[in-house]
């Protein structure tokens, strides 16, 4: 990833209205043998004592959690507008589109 300042946003009540308005993220870590995870993500600011604090929930014993327990070092990408689209909404292939 490009690490240029002119890539970079400084205001930071910009910042937070963006992932405030696209909670939606990708998280990505990887193991110490270099093996990458991500795991899409509803994410919430939570501020305390002044700190903020970005919460979202991976499930146990996947291969994210267990990644975490090796390498704590994470990413988390916020991309924008995203959508959640229900299995409800896909037709059964079986007889076509519904």
């Amino acid at each position: 990833m490009y690490n240029f300042s002119y890539f970079k946003e400084k205001d930071k009540l910009r910042i937070l209205n963006f992932i405030e308005e696209n909670p939606f993220a990708v998280l990505t870590g990887s193991f110490l043998s270099g093996h990458q995870v991500a795991t899409p993500l509803p994410v919430l600011i939570e501020e305390r004592n002044g700190t903020l604090y970005l919460k979202g929930h991976i499930m146990r014993n996947t291969d994210h959690q267990k990644a975490f327990v090796e390498n704590h070092h994470a990413l988390l990408l916020f991309t924008g507008p995203s959508c959640y689209v229900s299995a409800s909404w896909y037709g059964n292939p079986q007889i076509g589109f519904t």
